[in-house]
């Protein structure tokens, strides 16, 4: 019975130690950012509207709508939800992934051309099970 006990004391140990490191391994992928952008291909004029929005002169959604060359512009720039799986340019995905939460990035250069980045909105996913029938 002694032994019984033993057992049964270090499987709880085990699964106390063990869940949380692999539940809660990582948040980059139980994490969905809702992204928009200006895509314009001079820097040089990137940095000039993101000035403008930082100094409240026009807001992001606007300068994306008349400044943008994608075709978000018709959405003031939003692209949606993304989860980070590679899907999106990789330069584009590291900035935005690490971007906090309404700030404006620095111009990022992709194949496409210069953006600015602005995350609206995150969505963290507690239940993996749950993420992992969505994607």
């Amino acid at each position: 019975m002694k032994l019984l006990l033993k057992i049964l004391c270090l499987i709880t140990l085990i699964y106390c130690f063990y869940f949380p490191l692999t539940y809660f391994h990582s948040d980059a992928d139980k994490k969905e950012i809702k992204i928009s952008h200006i895509l314009l291909d001079s820097k040089d004029k990137l940095l000039e509207i993101r000035e403008d929005i930082i100094n409240k002169n026009i807001l992001f959604g606007d300068a994306a709508e008349k400044y943008s060359q994608c075709e978000s512009k018709d959405r003031k720039g939003d692209i949606g939800y993304n989860v980070q799986n590679g899907t999106l340019n990789k330069d584009f995905e590291k900035v935005a992934f690490n971007l906090p939460l309404r700030e404006i990035s620095q111009p990022v250069q992709t194949e496409y051309g210069w953006h600015l980045i602005k995350i609206t909105d995150v969505k963290y996913f507690s239940d993996r099970d749950s993420f992992g029938v969505k994607y």
